[in-house]
């Protein structure tokens, strides 16, 4: 039996049942998971954990603010930022991945090369 690779993923969500939701499905996947409610919160959570990527949902208020503060922290930059959404969103960022279900996630996990991942 092949083991999946068991990766942290940080749960950016600031409902309370969404985020329950989605760190319940990627605990089952095998990952661990750390929740955070808003940009600050999860800047100062990954910079202590290094998790593997930063799963949130397009209607986080604070998204503008969080890809900011990403992109202007040295050491978490080039940190993996998605969001799983059904309906494929429109985003204003265009580092952030789009996936519409966790299998896509777990593609993203494996490829080293993002920008090539057709989701």
């Amino acid at each position: 039996m092949i083991e999946k690779q068991q990766h942290t993923i940080l749960v950016v969500e600031d409902v309370d049942e969404i985020g329950a939701n989605m760190s319940s499905s990627l605990n089952k996947r095998g990952h661990l998971v750390m929740r955070a409610s808003t940009a600050e919160q999860a800047i100062e959570m990954a910079e202590k954990n290094r998790p593997a990527m930063i799963l949130t949902d397009p209607d986080l208020p604070t998204l503008d603010q969080l890809m900011e503060l990403l992109r202007d922290h040295s050491g978490l930059k080039d940190l993996i930022v998605a969001v799983i959404d059904i309906n494929d969103p429109e985003l204003a960022h265009n580092n952030v991945t789009v996936l519409n279900d966790f299998l896509a996630l777990d593609d993203l996990l494996k490829s080293d090369h993002r920008n090539e991942l057709s989701v």
